[in-house]
């Protein structure tokens, strides 16, 4: 059923979009656990982050990183949200980009970006404009482009 607004324009319920919708959608509106599964968030994607570093359990990384093991096991369940500073030090440790981590943009572990040229992409993003264009010219002058 829709609903008319005093400008005509139709408004649609609850009822018309729960009978257009397929099956699987209902089910995901109708659960947000499980709607949460289903998503890439900076929690699963911080334990991606660490099982790609060789990590096999929480605890390990968070020791390894110097992190109380509550602290790590709470950004990675999801309980708490992970700080910018902390997405640094993941970034980091993981050798991803720190975007990938919080927003899921760019690429994430397992990637052509990896280690060096993961890191050197980390720090060019946070260069200020002059300083950037400075790193750039250093890079082609080692990498023997004269040209720069």
């Amino acid at each position: 059923m829709s609903l008319r607004c005093p400008d005509n324009l139709a408004v649609a319920t609850h009822g018309d979009v729960m009978h257009n919708a397929l099956s699987e959608r209902k089910h995901l509106l109708h659960n947000r656990m499980q709607y949460v599964r289903h998503m890439t968030d900076p929690a699963e994607r911080l334990r991606i982050a660490r099982l790609r570093a060789g990590y096999t359990t929480g605890k390990e990384a968070a020791e390894a990183l110097g992190f109380p093991v509550s602290t790590y096991l709470s950004h990675e369940n999801g309980s708490r949200g992970i700080s910018a500073k902390r997405a640094v030090t993941y970034a980091r440790k993981y050798k991803i980009r720190e975007q990938w981590l919080l927003y899921g943009v760019g690429e994430g572990p397992g990637t052509q970006q990896t280690g060096e040229t993961a890191e050197v992409i980390n720090i060019m993003e946070h260069l200020d404009p002059i300083r950037r264009s400075e790193a750039v010219r250093i890079l082609r002058v080692l990498a023997g482009d004269n040209g720069a």
